[in-house]
């Protein structure tokens, strides 16, 4: 199941690095909203941080683009995540939970940075 999110993620590749925004979320992979494209086949490390159910995890994922179309805010990549670990799976099955959770009590399930 893939839930949407709005999450900064950092793209690091061998040509360099890319600040971007995770837009969805699965067990298998993830949707990325970035300023540079990258090929389909290319292999980039995403690091972003999910909330799980305890604490605020920074995950460090291995990833494979599978699919990239250009889109009015940048590029967007779909990723297969290559060789999750149980722990990485864990934290995001907790994060599908939680957004989940939310949608059924009819909340909202991104937060403004100004009600911090």
């Amino acid at each position: 199941m893939k839930v949407k999110t709005n999450r900064k993620v950092t793209l690091i590749g061998k040509n360099g690095s890319a600040q971007a925004t995770l837009v969805d979320l699965s067990l298998d992979g993830a949707g990325i909203l970035s300023p540079r494209g990258a090929r389909v086949g290319t292999e980039l490390e995403l690091i972003f941080e999910i909330p799980t159910s305890e604490y605020f995890r920074t995950l460090n994922i291995l990833a494979t683009v599978t699919h990239r179309h250009h889109t009015d805010e940048g590029n967007y990549m779909e990723m297969r995540f290559d060789d999750l670990e149980n722990r990485q799976e864990q934290y995001i099955r907790e994060f599908i939970d939680y957004k989940n959770r939310l949608l059924s009590l009819g909340q909202k399930t991104s937060v403004s940075s100004s009600s911090f």
